[in-house]
């Protein structure tokens, strides 16, 4: 047990060492020399890996670019979604907040912005994938009302159909001010930045009530 065990450990520090190593690449090409020198073949190259490899890492090399990937939704978060004793637009928040996380891998964080902001091209990449988180967590709000599973604060919402988009907007901003705090911060955990989003933003809804 314990050789399997060291042997998926290594596995795994493996595929963190060539993921790494084929960001570094792809992002580097792309800051030094522009995007279009950024082709698969080339960042495969200097990463020291085939081009075939490259895709087991990254499905664009925009994605390399950035470090991210597609975001998923994963079965922890549909449970903790479910279990939460908060509100539903905390859990929502947080359910957002995971599935971007899923994409937006945190170590990569101070280098995308770098990139982003020397190649703004870039930005229709990771709008398409917040966009695809938000569709994710709207799919699973749907799911949850259909099945009936959330009760009392589903029968609070207006309308079983407008209202999930609207809450996923909701949540989809306050969670980009979450971010946006997060990342300024450059360390730390995000859920605190989190919890005192929804706290302004309510704060902000009641002032202008």
């Amino acid at each position: 047990m314990q050789s399997n065990q060291s042997e998926l450990s290594l596995r795994e520090r493996n595929r963190v060492e060539t993921w790494n190593a084929v960001h570094d690449a792809a992002s580097s090409i792309a800051l030094d020399d522009g995007l279009a020198a950024a082709t698969i073949e080339a960042i495969a190259a200097r990463a020291g890996i085939s081009r075939r490899t490259f895709f087991n890492y990254f499905p664009t090399k925009e994605d390399a670019i950035l470090g991210t990937q597609p975001p998923v939704v994963g079965d922890d978060a549909i449970e903790r979604f479910r279990a939460s004793g908060d509100d539903l637009l905390v859990r929502t928040v947080n359910l957002l907040a995971s599935v971007l996380s899923t994409s937006f891998v945190s170590g990569s964080m101070a280098r995308r912005r770098v990139v982003v902001k020397a190649r703004p091209e870039l930005r229709e990449r990771v709008i398409q994938h917040v966009s695809d988180a938000e569709e994710l967590v709207t799919q699973v709000l749907h799911e949850r009302i259909a099945d009936g599973v959330d009760g009392s604060a589903i029968d609070t919402l207006p309308d079983p159909e407008q209202s999930p988009r609207a809450l996923i907007m909701l949540a989809g901003v306050i969670t980009k001010f979450a971010f946006s705090n997060f990342q300024d911060a450059g360390r730390g955990d995000l859920e605190p930045h989190l919890a005192d989003s929804i706290a302004t933003f309510r704060k902000v809804v009641e002032a202008t009530r």
